[in-house]
C-alpha cells in the first residue's frame, strides 16, 4: 500500500529535486509532519537537506512573528479591559464565560469577519430583544441592564484587547491568522521560500483560504489534496467532501491533485462489532490486534480512539507479544489518581456548609463525606503507610485511621478546620489538606506542600508513574503561581479551580515509544493525512463519532450562520472527511461500538456505520461488510450454591447454649425464627455492622429520642412513687419542644435538628409525643403509677436436653412497667405502625404457626413479656411493685401491651393468649412448653442454620450482602 504522504513525498522530490531544501511544506498536524519527513527520506535515494515542514498553526505563528498568549494570561488581560467598561464586573462570574468569548474572538479573526458589521448586527438583535412587549412601559431590572450593557461593552473590549496585544507584539491564535492574511501579499513577494506546498488540508478557515489563494496567485504555492470519488461526486449528500468540493469548483487550480477512486473500487473488509459496554472495547481491541499480528507480524495497524478516556483500557489490553507500539495522544492528566486527589481536595473546601455558631459568627465547616473520601484516597493511604514505617514519627502512627474512627464514633457530620487540625495533631499533612483557603495564595502554598509531602513517599522505590504525575502537577501549579503572582486582586478558590482545571484539561502525560512503530494508538484528529492498512476504531457511536451538536459560542446561532462562522454542521463535515479519508487506503477495518443499553457509554451506533452499510458497501462489490456482536466466553464457571448452610457441630451448639444462658430476649427469639443465619451472624459469630456517620436521623435514633423524652418525663414519678395526674401531663406538654430538641442534640451529636430532613423529623417527634400526651391527659389511665423504666425483667427456665439441664434465661427489657387501676402493664414503645390484627393469635395457630411464622413477631414479643411478668410476680413481686403497694396483689391483672406512635388513637394494644384452649394447660405451663420446644429446636444438630426464603426479612438485614440478597 502506498500512503498519501509517500505519494506526496515522491511527487515533491521528483518535481523540486533541485530546490528541495528551500521548500516550505505545511501539513494539518505535527504528527503528519513527522511522518512526511520519514516518507521524504525514503523517497530520496541520497541524503538531502530537509525542507521546512510545519503544522498549519505553527506555520501561521512563524509568519505572524508574534507570541501567542496563553489562554489564562489572555483571560486576565480581558478582565482588566472589561473592568474599564464595568468596574463592578464580578471575577467569579467572568471566568465562567471568558474562555468562550475569547474563542469567539479567535474564530471571528480566523474567518476574517467584518467585526464592525457583526457587532452592529448583535447590537440590533439585542435592541429587539430589549423591546420585548412584556418590558414595554417598565423599567428594566438591574440584572437585565447588566446583561444588555455587557453586549455593548464587548465590541470596545475586543478592539482594546487587540490594541494592547499589538503593543506588546503578542496575539491570540485567531489574531495571528488575521494578521498573516492581511499581510500575505507582502509576504508572498518578500519570502525566501522557493515554494509553499500545502498537503492534505481540509475545512480551512477563511484566513487560511486567503493565505493559500494569494500564494497561488503569485505562483508561490502548490496544494495537494487527498480526495476520493465517493464523496466528491456532484450532488452527493455526503458531508465528507463539502469543503473539498467547494475548493475544487471555486479555486480554479490548474490541476486537482489528487482524486482517486479507492472507496468504490478497492477490496476492503469492514467489520462492525457491537460490544456490551464501553470498557469492553479495550479488551476487544487487544484481541483484534493480536489476530492481525498473527496473520502478518509487520502489519501497519492504527487503534483510533475518538473517546480519549479509553486509552488506559486499551493499553492494558495490548498483548505481550507486541514488542513496541507508539502512543501519540498522551494520557489525559484528568485520568490520573493524582487529579482525583486534587479534585477531592477542592470538594472538601468548596462543598462545606457555613453555619451560624453560638458565638454569633459564621464558620465554614467541611462535610464528613468529602473528608472521608480525601483521607481514604490511595495517595494518602500510601503516605500513612510511609508515616507508620518511620520510627521518628511514632506519635503520629495510625493518626489518619484514628481521625476517621473518631468522626464515626462521635457522628461528626460537619467539622471546622480547627477541629480537624486538632484531631490530626497539627501534622503537616492535616495542615496542608485542611487549613482554610481564603484566596489563590493559600491554595498555591497548599499545593506545593502536598507535592513535597507526596514526593517523600514516591521518590523512593519503583514509583516512576506517580513521580511523573507529581512533576507534571508541579509544573502546572508553578505556571499559575507565576501568572497570579503579580495580580493585585486575589483570585477566589472557585476561579482558581477553573483556571487549574483548564490547564489540567489540556495537559497530557507523554508516552515514549518508537514514533514510526507498526502499531500506532492515536486520537481521531491525529490521523489527518495518515494511512494504515489495518484500522481498529473504537466508540463509533452517535455523540462520540461524530461529536454531539453543541453550541459552544456566546453568539446566537443565526449570527454564526450570517457571518460564516463555523457551527456544529461544519464540525460534522470535517469529522466525516477525517473518517472516510482514513478508510480510503485501509484493507481491514474494525469499527467497535457500544450496544444500546442502560450501561455507561452505551448509545446509538454512529450514522457513519449506517452510511457504510446502506451506501458504500452496496456500491462497492469488493467490500466484505460484516456486522457482529462480541460475546464474553467464560472458560471456567464456578457453581454458586444459593443456600448457605451451617451445620450445628459441638462448638456451635456450645456457643448457642452460652447465648441462651446469657439471655433469650424477644428480639433474639424473633431473629432466630425469622432467619437462623441472621441470628448466627449477630449472636454467635458476633459480626457487627460497620458504623457510619449519620447526617439524617435514622429510624433507630428517632425511636431512641421518643423513648428518652418519655423516660425523662416519667423518671421522677418512678423514683418518688407519686402517680401521674392531669396537671403533670399539662406541664410535660409545655416542656416538650425544648426536651425533644435537647434529646435530639444528645442522640445525633453531629446532625443538627435545625437543618434539612432532620428539622422535619424533629417536628414529627414533637407532634407524635404531643398527641400521645394529649391522649394521656384525657384518658382513663390516670392516675398512672410508673413502676419501672428501661429495666430488664428476667426469669430462668430449665430445659432438659438429654441428660443435661440447660438453665435458659428468658429476659426482656421493658420500656415501661406501670399500674393503671388493677392492670399491671409491661409497655413496649413502637415508633412504627402496629395494628390490633397483627397481635391476634388464634388458639388453633399456637401449635402450628406461632413459634415459626415471622408474621407473629410482635405477638411473640408480648407473649414473652407477659410470661416473664407473671413469673416475676410469682417469684419476686417486690422487685416490681415497690410503687404499687396500695393495690391488693390478688386483684392485679398482668398484661403486656404495645404503644404504637403511628397508631395512637388505638391506645395500648394488647393480645389475648388463650393457650389453655389449645393445649389444656395454664398460661405459664403452656408458655414453658412452647419455649422448651423452641430451645430444643435451636439446639437440634439435625436442623442446620440457613438463610430465610422470605425476602421481606432481608430488606433491612445488615448481612444481606453476605447472602447475595
Amino acid at each position: 500500500m502506498q500512503t498519501f504522504l509517500e505519494l506526496t513525498a515522491k511527487y515533491i522530490f521528483e518535481k523540486y529535486k533541485e530546490n528541495i531544501s528551500d521548500l516550505c511544506i505545511v501539513l494539518p498536524s505535527r504528527r503528519a509532519s513527522f511522518f512526511f519527513k520519514t516518507a521524504l527520506a525514503q523517497a530520496a535515494p541520497e541524503p538531502i537537506w530537509s525542507p521546512e515542514v510545519y503544522a498549519m498553526e505553527d506555520f501561521i505563528c512563524r509568519l505572524a512573528k508574534m507570541d501567542v498568549v496563553e489562554p489564562i494570561n489572555l483571560q486576565l488581560e480581558l478582565y482588566d479591559l472589561m473592568r474599564e467598561q464595568d468596574p463592578k464586573l464580578d471575577f467569579d462570574q467572568f471566568v465562567t464565560w471568558a474562555g468562550t468569548l475569547l474563542d469567539d474572538f479567535s474564530r471571528m479573526d480566523q474567518n476574517l469577519v467584518d467585526t464592525g458589521k457583526l457587532f452592529e448586527y448583535l447590537t440590533e438583535a439585542k435592541a429587539l430583544e430589549r423591546w420585548d412587549p412584556k418590558y414595554l412601559g417598565k423599567e428594566l431590572s438591574p440584572t437585565l441592564k447588566k446583561y444588555f450593557s455587557l453586549w455593548e461593552n464587548i465590541e470596545k473590549t475586543y478592539h482594546n484587547l487587540q490594541k494592547r496585544l499589538l503593543e506588546n507584539k503578542q496575539a491570540f491564535t485567531g489574531m495571528a491568522f488575521r494578521r498573516v492574511a492581511s499581510n500575505i501579499e507582502k509576504i508572498a513577494i518578500e519570502t525566501d521560500c522557493h515554494q509553499f506546498i500545502f498537503i492534505g488540508l481540509n475545512s480551512l478557515t477563511v484566513s487560511e483560504e486567503k493565505i493559500i489563494k494569494t500564494l497561488l496567485k503569485h505562483d508561490k504555492a502548490e496544494v495537494l489534496f487527498d480526495s476520493d470519488e465517493f464523496y466528491m461526486e456532484e450532488g452527493t449528500p455526503n458531508r465528507a467532501g463539502s469543503y473539498l468540493r467547494k475548493y475544487k469548483s471555486t479555486w480554479k487550480l490548474p490541476e486537482w491533485r489528487w482524486q482517486q477512486n479507492l472507496l468504490l473500487t478497492d477490496e476492503k473488509e469492514i467489520n462492525v462489532i457491537g460490544v456490551a459496554n464501553a470498557s469492553m472495547q479495550g479488551k476487544l481491541a487487544g484481541q483484534l490486534l493480536q489476530e492481525i499480528r498473527e496473520q502478518d507480524k509487520h502489519a501497519q495497524i492504527a487503534i483510533v480512539l475518538p473517546d480519549e478516556t479509553l486509552l488506559l483500557p486499551v493499553l492494558h489490553s495490548i498483548p505481550d507479544e507486541v514488542p513496541s507500539y507508539n502512543v501519540t495522544m498522551g494520557l489525559s492528566f484528568k485520568g490520573t489518581p493524582l487529579f482525583n486527589l486534587i479534585d477531592l481536595l477542592f470538594e472538601v473546601h468548596l462543598t462545606g456548609v457555613t453555619q451560624l455558631q453560638d458565638t454569633g459568627y459564621k464558620v465554614h465547616q467541611y462535610h464528613h463525606l468529602s473528608i472521608s473520601k480525601l483521607l481514604t484516597h490511595p495517595f494518602i493511604r500510601r503516605y500513612e503507610l510511609h508515616l507508620n514505617d518511620n520510627p521518628a514519627e511514632a506519635k503520629y502512627h495510625g493518626m489518619i485511621q484514628a481521625v476517621l474512627e473518631k468522626m464515626v464514633n462521635e457522628n461528626k457530620v460537619l467539622l471546622r478546620a480547627e477541629e480537624l487540625l486538632e484531631l490530626g495533631q497539627h501534622h503537616p499533612l492535616f495542615e496542608t489538606l485542611f487549613r482554610t483557603w481564603r484566596d489563590c495564595d493559600d491554595i498555591i502554598v497548599a499545593m506545593y506542600r502536598l507535592i513535597e509531602l507526596l514526593r517523600e513517599v514516591y521518590s523512593h522505590g519503583h514509583n516512576t508513574i506517580e513521580t511523573e504525575y507529581l512533576y507534571i502537577f508541579y509544573t502546572l501549579v508553578k505556571r499559575l503561581d507565576t501568572i497570579f503572582d503579580c495580580r493585585e486582586q486575589k483570585i477566589s478558590v472557585r476561579s482558581f479551580k477553573k483556571f487549574l482545571y483548564e490547564l489540567i484539561g489540556h495537559t497530557r502525560l507523554p508516552f515514549s515509544g518508537e514514533p514510526i512503530s507498526d502499531v500506532q494508538i492515536m486520537g481521531m484528529l491525529e490521523t489527518r493525512a495518515l494511512d494504515f492498512e489495518n484500522l481498529i476504531i473504537l466508540s463509533v457511536n452517535e455523540n462520540v463519532l461524530p461529536a454531539p451538536k453543541r453550541h459552544e459560542s456566546l453568539m446566537p446561532f443565526d449570527v454564526l450562520k450570517q457571518f460564516g462562522l463555523p457551527t456544529y454542521a461544519e464540525n460534522e463535515g470535517a469529522m466525516a472527511y477525517n473518517f472516510y479519508r482514513l478508510l480510503q487506503r485501509a484493507r481491514r477495518v474494525n469499527l467497535l461500538y457500544v450496544l444500546p443499553s442502560d450501561t455507561y457509554g452505551s448509545g446509538e451506533k454512529s450514522r457513519f456505520i449506517l452510511q457504510l452499510q446502506n451506501d458504500l458497501a452496496l456500491r462497492n462489490p469488493n467490500i466484505k461488510f460484516r456486522e457482529m456482536t462480541a460475546a464474553v466466553e467464560q472458560e471456567q464457571t464456578r457453581k454458586y450454591n444459593e443456600d448457605i448452610l451451617i451445620q450445628k457441630d459441638e462448638n456451635t451448639i456450645a456457643q448457642i447454649k452460652k447465648e441462651l444462658e446469657r439471655g433469650l430476649y424477644p428480639s433474639h427469639l424473633n431473629t432466630y425464627i425469622n432467619c437462623s443465619l441472621q441470628y448466627y451472624f449477630s449472636r454467635i459469630a458476633k459480626m457487627q455492622e460497620m458504623e457510619e456517620v449519620e447526617e439524617q436521623l435514622g429510624a433507630d435514633k428517632f425511636g431512641t429520642i421518643v423513648h428518652q423524652v418519655l423516660e425523662d418525663f416519667f423518671k421522677p414519678f418512678a423514683q418518688d412513687g407519686h402517680p401521674i395526674e392531669q396537671n403533670h401531663v399539662t406541664q410535660m406538654l409545655q416542656e416538650l419542644p425544648g426536651k425533644v430538641k435537647s434529646e435530639f442534640r444528645k442522640v445525633t451529636r453531629g446532625a443538627k435538628p435545625e437543618r434539612g430532613m432532620n428539622y422535619l423529623l424533629y417536628k414529627v417527634a414533637v407532634q407524635v409525643l404531643e398527641k400521645y400526651l394529649e391522649n394521656l391527659k384525657d384518658s382513663e389511665e390516670l392516675p398512672l403509677y410508673v413502676l419501672r423504666l428501661e429495666e430488664t425483667l428476667a426469669t430462668t427456665l430449665p430445659v432438659k436436653l438429654g441428660d443435661e439441664v440447660i438453665n435458659v434465661r428468658i429476659a426482656g427489657k421493658a420500656d415501661r412497667i406501670d399500674l393503671t387501676g388493677h392492670q399491671l402493664r409491661v409497655i413496649d414503645y413502637k415508633t412504627g405502625k402496629v395494628e390490633q390484627n397483627q397481635l391476634r393469635v388464634k388458639p388453633e395457630d399456637v401449635e402450628l404457626h406461632f413459634t415459626t411464622d415471622p408474621k407473629y413477631d410482635k405477638a411473640r414479643q408480648l407473649w414473652l413479656y407477659e410470661y416473664i411478668l407473671q413469673r416475676v410476680l410469682e417469684e419476686t413481686p417486690d422487685t416490681i411493685l415497690r410503687n404499687g403497694k396500695h393495690i391488693d396483689r390478688q386483684r392485679i391483672v398482668p398484661k403486656s401491651g404495645i404503644l404504637s406512635f403511628r397508631n395512637l388513637d388505638a391506645g395500648v394494644l394488647s393480645s389475648e393468649f388463650n393457650f389453655e384452649q389449645g393445649m389444656e394447660k395454664n398460661f405459664i405451663d403452656a408458655s414453658e412448653q412452647l419455649l422448651s420446644e423452641i430451645v430444643l429446636r435451636m439446639l437440634d444438630p439435625e436442623e442446620p442454620i440457613r438463610k430465610t426464603n422470605d425476602l421481606d426479612v432481608c430488606q433491612w438485614c445488615a448481612y444481606r450482602g453476605i447472602c447475595a440478597r
